[in-house]
């Protein structure tokens, strides 16, 4: 489940920074530190059990800081920050969801949480 909502996330993550990096009015800095986050996503996606376990936590924190910055300096549309945003909040529920998975014991989960 990680590892492919992981690398679900990192190619939105990826073409969300490339619609912040080519279009001129919008400053490069955004859209370079959002590449660096979604390829940190996508090579957590195909790393390690442990590094797959962190990387919604570090990701979802980082991109979460980044777009609030972002919004708060109002340097980028706002579309832009939102959506940077809601994809921060997305890698945070992601980690929060394998988390629940991996401490909760099976029979107190959730149908929609069981593993198949």
């Amino acid at each position: 489940m990680t590892t492919l909502g992981l690398a679900i996330l990192g190619l939105a993550t990826v073409l969300l920074s490339l619609a912040a990096i080519f279009p001129v009015q919008e400053p490069e800095w955004f859209g370079f530190g959002v590449l660096a986050i979604a390829l940190c996503a996508l090579g957590g996606a195909f790393s390690g059990p442990h590094l797959r376990t962190a990387m919604p936590w570090g990701v979802g924190t980082a991109l979460s800081i980044w777009a609030l910055v972002a919004l708060g300096t109002g340097g980028v549309s706002a579309w832009l920050g939102w959506a940077a945003l809601a994809l921060g909040l997305a890698y945070l529920a992601l980690g929060m969801l394998h988390f629940i998975r991996r401490v909760v014991p099976a029979h107190r989960l959730p149908r929609f949480l069981h593993a198949p």
